[in-house]
């Protein structure tokens, strides 16, 4: 049996199409998901879709091949005739849908995002087939077309961002099944949680990791780990949002407003957000270049994620917190290899700030003293958690052989963390397994040991 802690390997790439140029092999596939409710034993079936394709395909540990297609769907670009039937259409926004995701705790409701700005909330029961609308977000929220979008793991809230460089939370409306089947879904104005201030670009994924939150924007060549100050999911009682104060003055009396009051960041529970960790991923500068989690329950979490060089990067969280914050005074990681290291808080979470900003990393000083500074080599780290701007470098590093560079879209995990899938750009499928010999037994607390390089194969 393979320790719980490996992690996974390239054992396989499928170009669709061939290496002859056709319309399947220079298909970008953007998405890749496995079916979720795959019963323990059986092999875990998933799909994967780009341009008008569709290909339902499962994994199999196989000497002579690594998935097995079982289904392929193509859009056609006329309408249904001739007797044949639409598949169900969910019809309302005003411009193409960028993503989807359905709520954790009721497969009947679904949440969309569009470029028509609006994040909406639809019903998937039958008895809503004619009315599905069940909530609208939309009007003080985003300014431009949102790209992502993230369920609470409770499915109370939902994240969202896209190319305003704007982060949103929205609590899910109470009453939502209420609306569905009706014509007046909810209308919601007003996010709980609103900022401009943690990316500077085109934000192309985020994902809820309990009540933290990881994020990535395009061209910043990292992912973020990060915290909203004071929030809670474990409340039973969310505060209203936050309305946003006119700073128009219709006066000609100078006015003076205060730094707060002028903030990029609005927050229902006061304070605005605790940036937390960075992981280095270089060579992202299109968007469009999304991360996944693996996160279940006695397992250690896995972050998954790959650039535009055919290079794919793993971090494995829990190594991560079992290094502790990296301040030892000893200056030797290797110190405490093979020893139980308590887990300990970084020191921007020690002390603390209902204030933190963004702009904390610059420091500031007069511009007219000068001082002699000594040139210290940045030190590469793979562990510890004490700097959250200095980039953690992934544990494990698979580059894809044989193919000229292309850029990795999107990665799926399936729900015992056997496999991972990635796709990108020519049509590609990367499929990624560990534990051939079965699936260990749930042992989060096995100490794994600590590299003192990112491990690097082809």
């Amino acid at each position: 049996m393979e320790a719980s802690w490996e992690l996974p390997t390239l054992r396989g790439t499928i170009r669709l199409g061939g290496q002859t140029k056709s319309k399947l092999s220079s298909t970008q596939f953007y998405d890749v998901d496995f079916y979720p409710y795959t019963a323990p034993g059986l092999d875990p079936v998933f799909a994967v879709c780009g341009g008008p394709f569709t290909i339902v395909c499962r994994c199999v540990l196989d000497k002579n091949g690594t998935i097995e297609i079982l289904r392929w769907f193509e859009d056609e670009e006329t309408t249904a005739e001739n007797g044949s039937t639409n598949p169900k259409t969910l019809i309302g926004h005003g411009d193409s849908v960028n993503d989807l995701a359905i709520s954790p705790v009721d497969p009947t409701i679904i949440a969309s995002v569009s470029i028509d700005h609006s994040l909406r909330l639809w019903s998937l029961h039958p008895s809503h087939e004619k009315q599905p609308l069940g909530a609208v977000c939309y009007g003080q929220g985003h300014k431009d077309q949102i790209l992502t979008l993230s369920y609470h793991p409770k499915g109370k809230y939902i994240l969202t961002a896209g190319m305003d460089t704007k982060i949103n939370l929205w609590a899910v409306p109470d009453d939502l099944k209420e609306h569905t089947g009706t014509d007046k879904p909810v209308m919601v104005h007003y996010p709980h949680f609103s900022t401009t201030e943690i990316h500077t670009d085109f934000i192309d994924c985020i994902q809820w990791y309990n009540d933290l939150v990881f994020s990535h924007a395009c061209r910043e060549g990292k992912i973020i780990l990060w915290s909203i100050d004071h929030f809670s999911s474990d409340r039973t009682v969310t505060p209203a949002a936050p309305i946003p104060t006119s700073s128009a003055v219709n006066s000609r009396t100078p006015v003076t407003i205060s730094a707060n009051q002028t903030s990029n960041t609005r927050s229902a529970w006061g304070g605005r957000f605790q940036r937390l960790l960075q992981f280095d991923l270089p060579y992202t500068n299109q968007f469009y270049i999304r991360f996944s989690l693996f996160h279940e329950l006695g397992h250690h979490p896995i972050l998954v994620a790959g650039n535009e060089k055919s290079k794919t990067f793993f971090w494995d969280l829990q190594r991560l917190e079992n290094s502790g914050t990296g301040e030892s005074n000893t200056g030797d990681d290797k110190f405490y290899a093979g020893k139980e290291v308590p887990l300990g808080l970084p020191r921007h979470v020690r002390e603390g700030s209902s204030a933190s900003t963004a702009s904390s990393a610059i420091s500031a000083g007069s511009g007219n003293t000068k001082m002699k500074q000594k040139k210290v080599k940045e030190v590469v780290r793979d562990r510890g958690i004490s700097d959250p701007f200095r980039s953690i470098k992934a544990h494990k590093i698979v580059e894809t052989p044989k193919y000229k560079a292309f850029a990795f879209r999107h990665f799926s995990w399936s729900r015992d963390g056997q496999w991972c899938v990635a796709v990108g750009d020519c049509g590609t499928i990367n499929v990624f397994s560990r534990w051939e010999k079965g699936v260990p037994p749930m042992n989060p607390d096995q100490e794994i040991p600590a590299p003192d390089e990112p491990n690097i194969s082809q």
